[in-house]
């Protein structure tokens, strides 16, 4: 059974969240993190004290836990892919950052439509759609079937060249392109472009002991760029409408350059 304390620790940080989420302006977030981090090496460093009662290191870590999610989520509630003008009807993103424990971070990424009034759709009955099975085309074959404009980049590093494009389609008029970049030796890349439905979640998780992660600005918008000890990357955007995500084992700079050169 949980103690009165816990409980009242719980609720003063659902208070909490709300009162930061809906009213905080959001610190810098190379500032903030920074604290964070300080503060969680002082939380370990108490936990390797030997006469330290278990129950007091398990509730002050939750706490300090729970805290950097608070500061994260204040930081990143109100992040969205700037645009000129925000038009009724268009997408907006929220991400979340969430320190799972240890190093280990996951971030999630909601996509919807901005409705008048933050009024929302009545929802659907519950229905089973069917999503048809990812399957080997051409190129020429996926932009075809493909709902929306796929993008290929008039640019690719020396010795590679494009050995494989998959296509599936989802749900609403909804599809998902892979093209597959191969050099002659083992690096390689692969861009996945997909139109977002109404409402569409993203997520993946890294370890911070193994990747670094930065934001950048492709075109007029916002991405993020997270780089392996591997030499491997990752770098996701949004473009009208368009969540785009390229990785593989290439250099930063070529990826980029890859990036600017897609149309």
């Amino acid at each position: 059974m949980k103690q009165h304390s816990d409980i009242r620790m719980e609720r003063l940080i659902k208070e909490a969240v709300c009162d930061m989420v809906e009213s905080a302006n959001p610190p810098p977030l190379e500032e903030s993190w920074g604290k964070f981090e300080k503060k969680l090496k002082e939380q370990r460093n108490l936990q390797r004290k030997p006469h330290m009662d278990k129950r007091k290191i398990f509730s002050t870590w939750r706490f300090t836990v729970a805290a950097g999610v608070i500061m994260l989520l204040a930081i990143t509630s109100s992040m969205f892919f700037p645009v000129k003008a925000r038009a009724i009807g268009e997408k907006i993103t929220r991400t979340v950052v969430t320190l799972l424990g240890g190093t280990q971070v996951n971030v999630t990424t909601e996509y919807k439509n901005d409705e008048p009034n933050g009024a929302a759709p009545p929802p659907e009955d519950f229905k089973e759609v069917p999503i048809q099975q990812e399957r080997i085309v051409s190129l020429e074959e996926a932009k075809s079937a493909s709902p929306f404009q796929v993008a290929v980049p008039q640019y690719v590093s020396a010795g590679f060249k494009l050995e494989q494009v998959r296509f599936q389609g989802m749900v609403k008029n909804t599809a998902k392109v892979i093209l597959r970049y191969n050099s002659n030796d083992t690096n390689y890349f692969q861009i996945t472009e997909m139109n977002v439905p109404d409402s569409f979640v993203q997520g993946y998780g890294y370890d911070m002991e193994d990747a670094s992660v930065e934001d950048i600005r492709i075109g007029d918008q916002n991405g993020k760029i997270i780089a392996f000890k591997d030499n491997s990357i990752r770098i996701t955007w949004m473009k009208q409408g368009i969540v785009y995500e390229l990785k593989g084992k290439i250099p930063q700079e070529e990826a980029l350059k890859v990036i600017e050169s897609m149309n």
